[in-house]
């Protein structure tokens, strides 16, 4: 007979299923919604908790009806079942043989590590819209969460589950296979989280910046002369690093050789790459043509200034990186932006006591990240005296 579940587990799965319904409610009123061209803050919620309560239970309970096939196929029957929706435990009604035991074990495991990987690589190599990246990533997330540490840690803590059953019968086999194979594992789980880390140009796929730069593409093949479109592409690629930037910039510079906005994203696209000096002409020509329309966009003024003062900076022409800086929070006084730019050049420039005062007559109306990170440089100062 099979083993029931006892009562902490139903009570964890009523209220799993009260959070389970009400996404589906709210997925039945904003579904189109949510999956349109527009990713926003609300429908990145929604795709979360859509993740979290729904996907990963659902990945959790595939896995173990992967076992339950893996355990009819070793000729084993089952004996019990237990789950915490996002933690459950398949129970042979007899013992397996280690070999049988190993291989049941390992199923589940490697379901859901399969299932990570072909996420991540479905939303690579074929992305969609953003908001179905998004939901793609965050389902690999959670799960990669739950299969790769969440689990192995209850399993070996509690001595029971598949992990514990794993090694225990690899031991069986050959001692100390079992404490090899959790090791084996874990160094899949450091992998894992060193790829997700570093995997930013992923995670840029499940943003609006990939709609954006979608919708530009779209509107370049039905039109290649569109500018506007050419500098949307080139400015949605800078910003997830992409490696096509600087071709998409190109192109715009060539169907609009004087508009201000381009350069920009060229100056930029090359500090970023390492020229400043091809950047820093290229945004002094952004201010030229911006100086040279009737009326300007001042915050167009304050994104040139600010490039250019990095510029000048990495060249090491601290005075005209202060100069510039200083030019940029009179256009827009507010931006911290343009503060920790200044203080940048000052330090460039030896001028460690100004740089100090400007932080500290900044830091009694910051607040937030903003105060957080005009403490953090006061403290790198001190520590250069």
């Amino acid at each position: 007979m099979v083993r029931g579940m006892d009562l902490p587990a139903l009570v964890v799965l009523g209220l799993w299923s009260l959070f389970a319904i009400a996404v589906l409610l709210r997925l039945g009123r904003r579904g189109a919604e949510t999956f349109d061209a527009r990713l926003t803050p609300r429908d990145r919620r929604l795709l979360g908790a859509t993740a979290l309560y729904l996907g990963a239970p659902a990945a959790v309970l595939g896995s173990q009806l992967l076992g339950l096939a893996a355990l009819r196929l070793a000729g084993g029957r089952l004996g019990g079942f237990e789950t915490w929706v996002y933690w459950a435990e398949l129970t042979p009604a007899e013992p397996l043989s280690p070999t049988r035991g190993a291989i049941v074990a390992a199923v589940p495991s490697l379901a859901l590590v399969t299932l990570v990987a072909s996420l991540g690589a479905w939303t690579w190599w074929r992305p969609g819209r953003g908001a179905a990246n998004l939901l793609r990533l965050e389902l690999a997330r959670i799960v990669g969460v739950l299969a790769l540490g969440v689990h192995p840690m209850i399993s070996v803590l509690a001595r029971r589950g598949d992990h514990h059953v794993l090694r225990e019968s690899l031991n069986a086999l050959r001692p100390p296979a079992g404490e090899a194979a959790l090791l084996g594992y874990a160094c899949v789980a450091a992998l894992a989280a060193f790829l997700w880390r570093r995997g930013h140009r992923l995670r840029a796929l499940a943003t609006p910046l990939h709609d954006a730069a979608r919708e530009a593409t779209a509107r370049l093949a039905a039109d290649p002369g569109d500018a506007d479109a050419a500098r949307l592409l080139g400015a949605a690629r800078l910003a997830c690093d992409h490696p096509g930037a600087i071709a998409a910039i190109e192109q715009a510079a060539s169907l609009a050789p004087d508009d201000p906005r381009v350069e920009l994203l060229h100056g930029q696209a090359l500090l970023r790459g390492g020229e400043p000096e091809s950047a820093s002409a290229h945004l002094r020509r952004a201010g030229q043509l911006f100086e040279a329309q009737e009326a300007g966009d001042a915050s167009l003024l304050f994104e040139i200034e600010l490039a250019l003062t990095a510029a000048r900076i990495a060249l090491g022409d601290a005075e005209g990186a202060v100069l510039t800086a200083e030019a940029a929070r009179a256009t827009d006084p507010g931006d911290p932006r343009g503060l920790l730019l200044l203080v940048d050049a000052l330090v460039a420039m030896g001028r460690t006591n100004e740089a100090r005062g400007q932080l500290e007559r900044a830091r009694g109306g910051a607040e937030g990240a903003f105060r957080r990170e005009i403490e953090r440089r006061l403290k790198a100062l001190a520590s250069r005296r």
